[in-house]
């Protein structure tokens, strides 16, 4: 089976890394908010070219802390988009807030910020732009877009590494959001998160709330919560990161080929922004028709295939009661379409070879 994502080829090859690492944790006896975490913090800001990095257990909870840190409350309203993994509505709902879509375009499949404007009302209390698949949302033009009392969290769950006119995902609005689950481009293996941000005061909070609001032992100065990103993930973390851009472009590659040697009859793929690098962290394409089919041939010919998203939000079962009467055209058409083919950067050229023969000798039947 040629699996849409196998995370062994890249634990072989850093193996004797990792697995110092983690001896490093065991030995050390500090499994939570110790160096591992510490460094990781200040070797990830640096990555991305911020000051500050807030480790937190998954990104989930790293979306809910910072939209709770912009000061988004009950009864808020937060744009989005519906073409997005739950985390990102779930978080909002967590937060109190009403999630309030906007349309994707159809090219990018992200959300399209020239209709942020009209969705801004009285109630607006944040954007929240999600860089689908890696590709990059132009966050300098949604800033530009959106009144400047509207904080932007960007959702950067999929982009570690993805890049704008040269600025890292994550590291241009208020707040910058990442998971750390083990399929994303830099994985833990467990979950993990952090929050990023270039503000002292945003940093110290968010440090707090992680940690039930603790200043010490015995004194806690506001609310908080236990979302700590523990220290065998912070190792790992701390591995991989060394070579994130090295496996992005191994993944550049894959996806070059991809768009060169498919079927142009039966491929649209997804176009990344002016000005952006994507960091392909899942190969999506529209299918001009029998995606379906295509799926269960290529299942057939034990190539695993996946459908990202196949639900706009708004149509799932549980927000089907905040949002009835929603139905956005391009969103609806994009998940009728979309095909994730394999990708992870230790796709063999032979691999790939195979895949793009057994889709070219589909005839749709």
């Amino acid at each position: 089976m040629i699996w849409r994502c196998d995370l062994v080829p890249q634990y072989l090859g850093l193996k004797d890394e990792i697995d110092a690492a983690l001896q490093r944790v065991l030995l050390s006896g500090r499994y939570i908010l110790g160096e591992e975490g510490r460094r990781f913090e200040e070797e990830f800001a640096a990555y991305l070219g911020v000051p500050y990095a807030v480790g937190v257990a998954n990104g989930t909870d790293g979306l809910t802390l910072a939209l709770q840190a912009v000061g988004v409350k009950a009864g808020d309203e937060v744009i989005t988009t519906p073409f997005t993994a739950i985390p990102t509505v779930a978080a909002i709902v967590d937060a109190g807030a009403l999630p309030v879509f906007v349309d994707v375009r159809p090219d990018t499949f992200l959300m399209d910020i020239e209709q942020v404007p009209n969705a801004v009302t009285p109630r607006t209390a944040a954007v929240l732009p999600v860089h689908i698949f890696g590709n990059p949302v132009d966050i300098p033009r949604l800033r530009h877009l959106t009144p400047s009392h509207i904080p932007i969290v960007e959702d950067a769950a999929q982009a570690h590494g993805s890049t704008i006119h040269g600025l890292k995902c994550g590291s241009m609005g208020d707040l910058g959001v990442f998971s750390f689950y083990p399929t994303k481009n830099l994985g833990a293996y467990g979950d993990g998160g952090a929050i990023v941000t270039h503000s002292a005061g945003y940093s110290l909070r968010l440090h707090l709330r992680r940690m039930y609001g603790m200043v010490d032992k015995d004194h806690f100065e506001i609310h908080g919560v236990n979302s700590r990103l523990d220290e065998l993930q912070a190792a790992v973390l701390r591995c991989k990161l060394r070579y994130l851009d090295a496996q992005n472009d191994a993944r550049r590659v894959i996806a070059d080929r991809y768009k060169r040697e498919l079927p142009a009859s039966l491929f649209r793929h997804q176009v990344v922004t002016d000005g952006g690098v994507c960091n392909y962290h899942v190969y999506v394409a529209r299918v001009a028709s029998h995606r379906d089919r295509l799926m269960r041939y290529l299942e057939e010919r034990d190539i695993q295939t996946n459908v990202y998203y196949a639900l706009p939000l708004y149509r799932q079962r549980a927000f089907a009661d905040r949002f009835e009467g929603i139905c956005l055209s391009n969103v609806e058409q994009l998940c009728r379409e979309v095909i994730a083919l394999p990708m992870y950067p230790e796709l063999e050229a032979d691999t790939q070879n195979r895949i793009i023969a057994t889709i070219s000798e589909f005839r749709g039947a």
